[in-house]
């Protein structure tokens, strides 16, 4: 059983539990753009996250609708690989 953010939070052999963490952007020239992490958990962490899944973007308002369908979910390997695809994509401005 992991521990993540005050709450308890189950994960089998075969879950990948997902979280994503806004960062603040202070340099003036990106005004505008929001940026952070995607935080990857599975069976094996110890209260770190395993992996994480960089964004940038000045697409603030599709980023949100992205970020409430897939926040603090729990995935699959293929749905993992989705969200890394489209941030790559979509959301890693640089």
């Amino acid at each position: 059983m992991n521990q993540i953010y005050g709450q308890q939070h189950i994960l089998t052999e075969f879950m990948i539990y997902i979280s994503f963490i806004e960062e603040a952007v202070l340099n003036p020239e990106y005004q505008g753009y929001i940026g952070g992490r995607i935080e990857v958990y599975d069976d094996k962490d110890k209260g770190y996250s395993s992996e994480e899944i960089r964004f940038f973007t000045k697409g603030v308002e599709e980023f949100n609708i992205f970020r409430n369908e897939w926040d603090m979910r729990d995935v699959t390997n293929e749905e993992l690989d989705f969200v890394r695809d489209i941030v790559k994509w979509r959301w890693h401005d640089v």
